[in-house]
């Protein structure tokens, strides 16, 4: 999230729901970020999954898995 490029959320909020999918061994989304993320993203939801920082090819069922339940989320 460091190299962000956007600096006011007001200019540049998605009001659509996001997913974040993180590693949990990875430090690239850390907790300390999730506020800042609300304020671009406020209908966002964070999924961690036990993998490093590339989750998509350490751990690809779960990944999917994530993606998937949020596609078919309604809320």
């Amino acid at each position: 999230m460091a190299d962000f490029p956007f600096r006011d959320p007001d200019a540049a909020r998605f009001e659509g729901p996001a997913l974040f999918v993180r590693g949990t061994k990875s430090h690239y989304v850390p907790d300390e970020t999730l506020p800042i993320i609300g304020r671009f993203f406020p209908r966002f939801r964070v999924v961690d999954v036990e993998a490093g920082h590339w989750v998509v090819s350490e751990a690809p069922e779960k990944f999917r898995k994530a993606v998937v339940e949020f596609l078919q989320d309604k809320d």
